[in-house]
């Protein structure tokens, strides 16, 4: 297996260094530092995608490297995971306080080790790096991420969704959100927020949709801002009945994180559609708002697919 991306393990303890690479070690390159400033002088060396450190180290603590690199612009959005042997609120508190990405019991490790390696593949499908996304779009795709991977490790595919679909409402200010799972022929609508379509409209009208045949073939996401004159977009004649011109629509696939990691974050054309997200709003959507919400969709969509394969 080619792999593409670096994990870097900072811990004064050698069996931990040896456990993660026994357990990580066929997914990513591991590197390893004994303290928090060969930490430091290693991302100076390397390009590193996801940073697991031990609270307690001598000299500059887990936590004390953690508040230094979020004040590092040039490397505060690499997600970093704590580890202790001696978990508590309290620290789990200040480590997601000043902007861990996670916090994490070493016994876990033995115990679970596919939560584990889960919660990693999750963090890193989820860190899209979108060029010149403003401070407010990239405050919106972390409260969106949070969102899922907080109810994650309850493994309830619906009640998941839910939450995602509800913070993405929020954090976008849409006026209707719609979430469709896609099987084989088969359609259903999962839930729909804010205006809702007609009772009468359901499997067979999205079926019908030259857009929603278009995404099916295509396999990718569009945006349009006048969904009245245009032709493209779902439900017009509610749109135009409610004044919501504008929407998106993003496709979601049948490729779980692991398998997105491995062929290096991109979507192979072969992978079949299980999910479509409408959202539509009375507002127009900028380029930015779009590109930051369709990616981001869908790297999550491949979490949501895991849980989903195993209803």
């Amino acid at each position: 297996m080619d792999k593409e991306y670096n994990l870097l393990i900072i811990d004064d303890d050698t069996p931990i260094h040896l456990m993660l690479n026994k357990m990580l070690g066929d997914e990513y390159n591991i590197l390893m530092a004994g303290t928090a400033q060969e930490g430091i002088d290693m991302l100076a060396e390397k390009k590193v995608h996801f940073i697991l450190t031990d609270i307690h180290m001598p000299g500059m603590s887990g936590l004390d490297f953690l508040q230094a690199l979020m004040e590092d612009a040039d490397r505060q959005n690499i997600p970093v995971l704590i580890m202790t042997s001696l978990p508590t609120v309290e620290k789990e508190q200040m480590a997601l306080g000043l902007g861990a990405a996670d916090f994490i019991d070493k016994a876990l490790f033995n115990e679970k080790p596919d939560e584990l390696k889960n919660r990693i593949r999750g963090k890193m499908v989820s860190n899209v790096d979108i060029p010149d996304l403003p401070p407010n779009l990239e405050l919106d795709r972390k409260a969106i991420t949070k969102s899922l991977l907080f109810e994650v490790s309850s493994g309830d595919f619906v009640h998941t969704t839910q939450k995602l679909c509800k913070t993405l409402e929020q954090k976008l200010q849409t006026d209707h959100l719609s979430f469709w799972v896609i099987k084989g022929d088969k359609v259903q609508m999962l839930l729909a927020n804010g205006v809702q379509p007609p009772p009468s409209y359901g499997p067979r009208e999205i079926k019908r949709e030259e857009t929603f045949q278009r995404l099916q073939k295509k396999k990718r996401p569009y945006m349009v801002n006048n969904v009245y004159t245009t032709g493209r977009g779902i439900l017009i004649e509610t749109s135009q009945d409610e004044g919501l011109p504008a929407e998106i629509g993003i496709p979601l696939f049948a490729i779980t994180e692991k398998q997105l990691i491995k062929n290096k974050m991109k979507i192979p054309p072969s992978v079949p559609l299980f999910g479509y997200v409408v959202l539509k709003r009375k507002r127009v959507f900028t380029s930015k708002e779009y590109k930051m919400t369709s990616v981001l969709m869908m790297h999550l969509g491949t979490i949501l697919w895991r849980m989903f394969s195993k209803l």
